[in-house]
């Protein structure tokens, strides 16, 4: 069963001072579900649908829920649409306890990816999908990006906020720190003609879809690179761009 005042925090769990205020947030899906049940995160209650719940879908996350003790409701598919963020659920959410953001210096360990001011939630879902793929845990935020549990964020990182730690540290701190600070812009030298000086203590900062990098964030900078174009188009976008720079760092990184 759920009561009503429990229907009205879950969907005002859509607004990121509802998220903060709680230290909760929702995510929802079959994929996403299961990334969390396989990480060491904690899930508050998960909510399934009758649907759902006798589908062929559904044995394979429902085993790994009934393993870990975690308490389950079925609820109509009615309610699952009022508080989740999708025009046609699944049929499976679940709630989380927030992680926090991470304020500290001294707790961060290169290499890692800052952001600043990414502003799209799909943008922002996409990288951190990315950054997980190759195995950098570390993604640091300015202050000006979007909310990285935004509903819209989580689905698109499809998992990966499970296998990462998030920071909103100032690039000016990592710098003082002796990382390698690489920014991503046309006017950078090409991927292939640069030459790695820091092969673990790296951080790649990527700018905002429609600006770039900020003055501020460039005067820190180590070097900047570029992806060479050899076809038409006017500019990558940043999430795409993120993978071809994560994949030659990464590469680099083991030679």
């Amino acid at each position: 069963m759920i009561y009503k005042s429990e229907i009205k925090h879950l969907y005002s769990l859509k607004q990121k001072k509802y998220r903060k205020k709680t230290g909760e947030f929702l995510i929802e899906g079959t994929r996403i579900i299961t990334s969390a049940l396989e990480s060491v995160s904690f899930l508050k209650t998960i909510f399934i649908t009758e649907h759902f719940k006798n589908s062929n879908s559904s044995k394979h996350v429902l085993d790994k829920i009934k393993k870990g003790d975690i308490p389950l409701k079925i609820i109509d598919e009615q309610t699952m649409k009022i508080f989740t963020d999708t025009e046609n659920p699944s049929g499976i959410s679940a709630l989380c306890p927030l992680p926090e953001l991470k304020l500290n210096i001294n707790d961060f360990i290169g290499p890692g990816l800052f952001l600043d001011a990414i502003s799209d939630p799909g943008n922002l879902g996409t990288i951190c999908r990315t950054t997980a793929w190759f195995g950098v845990q570390n993604v640091i935020l300015s202050p000006n990006c979007v909310d990285p549990f935004n509903p819209k964020v989580v689905r698109a990182g499809m998992g990966a906020h499970f296998h990462l730690n998030f920071y909103n540290i100032s690039l000016k701190d990592l710098s003082e720190n002796n990382y390698e600070i690489i920014g991503a812009g046309a006017s950078g030298i090409p991927i292939h003609e640069f030459k790695q000086q820091n092969k673990k203590n790296w951080i790649l900062v990527l700018g905002n879809e429609a600006h770039g990098i900020s003055k501020e964030n460039q005067a820190l900078l180590n070097e900047t690179i570029s992806i060479p174009k050899y076809g038409a188009g006017e500019s990558l976008n940043v999430a795409i761009s993120a993978g071809i720079l994560l994949s030659f760092f990464v590469y680099s990184s083991t030679k």
